[in-house]
């Protein structure tokens, strides 16, 4: 086996990281940007996004810089789809745009929606964060909590919102993929191919 490079410099990563519990939380809004959609024509707005106020304050920053791989996720994501006027869900994104920009609108008195997204920059939000089970690929299931709406800050902080229950992933009666490792049977010299 040809050895990595810079293999004593490589950091294992920690699997440590704490989980934001769902709730709605008060945050300020540090980019957005528009990016293409990756699964579907059309692009949506990626909101980073950092709790501003209460015990949670600060959250996203100390969560990325406790991580120790060599690709850091920043957790405080807000992606809002952009409505596509060639989509048969127009009106649905629409709505849902429109939802957003009132929120932010809501949270900052004397700001009006421009459609400059870099002016959001600065801006407060309320973002309700969800539950949902996942699972890796060596079938250990854990839970994330992500963006799931955004609201207006007075909303999270008179406590008038509901947080979604936690979403379990289905489970199917077979075997998933990568999973049971410890269940594949021992294999012996003459299960190998030959010349191996």
């Amino acid at each position: 086996m040809k050895p990595i490079r810079n293999w004593e410099s490589v950091k294992e990563p920690s699997n440590t990281r704490e989980n934001l519990p769902a709730g709605g939380y008060v945050c300020e809004i540090l980019k957005a940007a528009e990016k293409p959609n990756r699964q579907s024509r059309g692009t949506h707005l990626e909101i980073l996004v950092e709790i501003c106020e209460g015990e949670r304050k600060g959250f996203f920053t100390t969560d990325y810089n406790a991580q120790t791989g060599e690709q850091k996720y920043w957790g405080g994501v807000v992606n809002q789809n952009i409505p596509d006027e060639l989509s048969d869900k127009y009106a649905q994104q629409a709505s849902f745009f429109r939802r957003f920009t009132n929120a932010v609108e809501d949270s900052n008195p004397g700001y009006h929606w421009d459609w400059n997204e870099a002016g959001l920059k600065g801006k407060k939000i309320g973002v309700i964060f969800a539950a949902r089970e996942k699972e890796s690929s060596r079938g250990t299931v854990y839970t994330v909590t992500n963006a799931d709406s955004v609201v207006s800050v007075d909303v999270i902080k008179s406590g008038k919102f509901k947080v979604p229950e936690l979403k379990k992933l289905e489970r199917s009666s077979g075997s998933s993929y990568g999973g049971g490792y410890n269940d594949v049977p021992p294999h012996t010299d003459a299960d190998l191919p030959a010349g191996f």
